[in-house]
């Protein structure tokens, strides 16, 4: 299982587990495009545009990649 963390603007990180990598990459390209949808399960429901998220991460498993990449900072 694949665990999407969606970081919200205000402090607040959602997340929900995926099965397989098509999936966790479908669903992090979507929020990313269209921003992310939260229903609690009792009867409230809110939409994050694109604009209010700050990251999308994948954890919980290898992620395979043709193109990896390395990041420093100063």
């Amino acid at each position: 299982m694949l665990k999407l963390l969606i970081y919200i603007d205000n402090g607040l990180v959602y997340s929900y587990e995926v099965t397989d990598q098509a999936k966790a990459r479908e669903h992090a390209a979507a929020i990313i495009k269209t921003g992310y949808r939260h229903n609690d399960g009792k009867g409230d429901f809110v939409h994050y545009p694109p604009h209010r998220i700050d990251k999308v991460k994948v954890t919980g498993g290898a992620i395979e990649t043709m193109y990896p990449d390395n990041v420093c900072g100063t």
